[in-house]
């Protein structure tokens, strides 16, 4: 049976004598101190240019002399971050762990390595140097915080019309998806803004983490409502809550 680090222990040694392998490092958790007895092992790989694929093909080789891998998703190419990405569930481990294999090109521009988005990455080795925790410029950071406004400020109206219409119809099933991504998707953008804009475009993820203890109320009991009367309630204070903070950041 393998635990995560016992995991760790058995890949790094075939990460390091991989002669295309110039670094590798654990994120996810591990970057940001949330490990816990949950956490999956997400592994980066960066290679020379033209082994992406060789690298998938070789870590399966060797896991599979280890473990069984049960099932797993290759992400379909471009992913929305430019990198080779592959989940793997594999037997002989603890509940819940998986491997998060992300494969990228030494050249790849976005290694996804800023301290103040990713966290500080746990470096396997860095043979090359590629590895830079820099945080975000500010000049970045803003041009994605309004690119974010834009999205949600673009279809706000229509799913503001849509809740409002289920509620009227007094149709719970059918207004309550609608009314999750708003939740989800346009309070938790402007909460972003208002709390973390380094990670405006991460949803909900680690909003326990980062948001007033007042709007992580609000979005918990928005997501807890029962009916439409709950459903109603909380959509009232949800969307002033929405719109206070786009007239506070919208420029």
């Amino acid at each position: 049976m393998y635990n995560r680090t016992k995991l760790i222990e058995l890949i790094k040694p075939w990460a390091l004598k991989m002669p295309y392998i110039c670094a590798a490092w654990e994120g996810g958790s591990a970057a940001t101190h949330r490990l816990d007895e949950f956490s999956d092992l997400d592994l980066t790989l960066v290679v020379d240019e033209d082994h992406v694929e060789q690298a998938f093909t070789d870590f399966k080789n060797f896991i599979t002399q280890h473990v069984h891998i049960t099932r797993s998703y290759r992400v379909p190419e471009p992913a929305w971050h430019g990198v080779s990405q592959c989940f793997y569930q594999i037997d002989q481990v603890t509940p819940f762990l998986y491997i998060d294999l992300a494969v990228m090109k030494r050249s790849h521009p976005d290694k996804l390595m800023e301290q103040d988005r990713h966290g500080q990455a746990v470096v396997w080795f860095d043979h090359d140097h590629v590895y830079d925790s820099s945080p975000s410029s500010k000049q970045v950071i803003e041009e994605r915080v309004q690119k974010m406004i834009q999205s949600v400020t673009q279809t706000d109206f229509l799913i503001e019309l849509e809740i409002e219409k289920g509620i009227a119809r007094h149709e719970f099933l059918d207004v309550y998806p609608t009314y999750y991504s708003y939740i989800s998707r346009h309070l938790a953008v402007m909460l972003n803004v208002e709390y973390r804009k380094e990670r405006v475009d991460f949803g909900l993820r680690y909003a326990r983490l980062d948001y007033a203890p007042c709007d992580i109320k609000l979005i918990q009991e928005g997501l807890q409502v029962k009916d439409m009367d709950g459903l109603a309630k909380s959509y009232g204070k949800i969307k002033q809550r929405y719109h206070e903070l786009l007239i506070k950041h919208r420029t």
